[in-house]
């Protein structure tokens, strides 16, 4: 895949501006690089004009830092939208209800640090497969719904949904499990 897009000005030296992880289809949103340093999984991602993030979550055992490279981002954090613009960042702490969008009209660049290492970016990927295998095809479809919420069940040690609640994802997912699906 090849974006149309690519930031105006060179945001990180180091790293390649090439779709590493694609989930456009359900998140309007690319992981234009990851990179594991330390004990943190990071990446630089792009998320579409108008796009909607993932539904409000949370991730019980990690901390989640996003900054502003390009363009605005909206952070929803404990009840409120916050908007950053490039060179804003902001902390997530684990165990906090949180999501993202983009109003921006030429979309964003952000990039996200997630600590401790984890399974994050293994479960990003996953998300990935699942489209490339057209398991997922948008976030409203019910079949893509189940699939989505089965992913959060193999990795609910990296993230809880909050909206909607933990119950009706799980239940989801047993479904899912039921009918056969498989990730």
């Amino acid at each position: 895949m090849t974006l149309s897009i690519q930031p105006s000005v060179e945001i990180r030296p180091d790293f390649i501006y090439q779709p590493d992880i694609d989930i456009s289809k359900a998140f309007r949103s690319t992981v234009m690089t990851t990179n594991e340093r330390g004990d943190a999984e990071t990446g630089i991602s792009y998320i579409e004009p108008g796009a909607d993030g993932p539904p409000i979550h949370l991730h019980p055992n990690q901390d989640e830092t996003f900054k502003v490279l390009q363009g605005t981002l909206e952070i929803y954090r404990q009840d409120q939208w916050h908007q950053l613009s490039a060179g804003e960042e902001i902390f997530i702490p684990k165990k906090t209800p949180h999501t993202f969008r983009s109003r921006d009209t030429d979309g964003c660049f952000y990039e996200y640090i997630v600590t401790p290492k984890g399974g994050f970016t293994d479960m990003l990927r996953t998300f990935e497969r699942m489209m490339n295998a057209d398991k997922i095809q948008s976030n409203s479809d019910i079949r893509s719904l189940i699939y989505l919420a089965m992913i959060f069940k193999k990795h609910e040690s990296e993230v809880v949904s909050v909206n909607p609640p933990p119950f009706v994802m799980t239940a989801l997912a047993g479904i899912g499990k039921l009918l056969g699906f498989k990730l």
